[in-house]
């Protein structure tokens, strides 16, 4: 095989990969890992469904490396949008619904290997900010008042994440005033930071 043959297959394969990432990250929020099928997947990336057994051993791991990928993606973007700061950005996770939906659907179907990949990875944000607050506090590790914090955190930015829309129309929030709500939660997340770090 001559070298331009040769680049052109790495070239075709890491295309091919790529596809079928994307298509499982897309899965995995949509349908969740359970009703994901290795055929769907294969069709919606365009390519052999045979090429999923051949470059992630089947659809287990062709799910596992969608999730890293959204980790990832996840991690850099709260990362880029809290400016470096351990502590991310308040309703941060409202500009990663993919991520959030496949984290949802895979502890929907207890795929916990699957939802808590962030771990696996070393890339967890949540866990990040206990480690942050938990030095701030000058703890050898985390106590049970410094994890209820981030629990409470956690739950804000998964819970709003997920059901904005429901909120807003359960608490009656118009268009109108949906930014300002948002910006109120913001400063209250912030605040009881801030409090519980005196």
């Amino acid at each position: 095989m001559s070298i331009a043959e040769v680049a052109t297959s790495v070239r075709s394969r890491t295309e091919a990969e790529e596809k079928l990432i994307a298509a499982a990250a897309d899965m995995l929020g949509e349908v969740g890992p359970r009703a994901m099928t290795v055929r769907r997947v294969a069709e919606r990336a365009g390519v052999n469904h045979g090429l999923v057994h051949h470059y992630f051993g089947g659809k287990d791991g062709l799910a596992e490396a969608a999730m890293l990928h959204l980790v990832q993606q996840h991690a850099n973007g709260v990362r880029a949008q809290s400016q470096g700061n351990p502590i991310p950005a308040p309703l941060a996770l409202n500009n990663e619904p993919r991520y959030l939906r496949a984290v949802v659907r895979s502890v929907l179907d207890d795929e916990m290997k699957l939802a808590t990949m962030e771990l696996t990875a070393g890339v967890s944000v949540p866990r990040g900010a206990l480690l942050h607050v938990t030095q701030m506090k000058h703890l050898d590790e985390p106590d049970v008042e410094t994890k209820a914090l981030a629990a409470m955190g956690m739950a804000l930015e998964m819970g709003w994440a997920a059901l904005e829309p429901f909120i807003f129309s359960v608490a009656d929030i118009g268009i109108d005033q949906q930014e300002l709500v948002r910006e109120i939660v913001r400063e209250m997340r912030n605040s009881w930071i801030k409090d519980f770090m005196s």
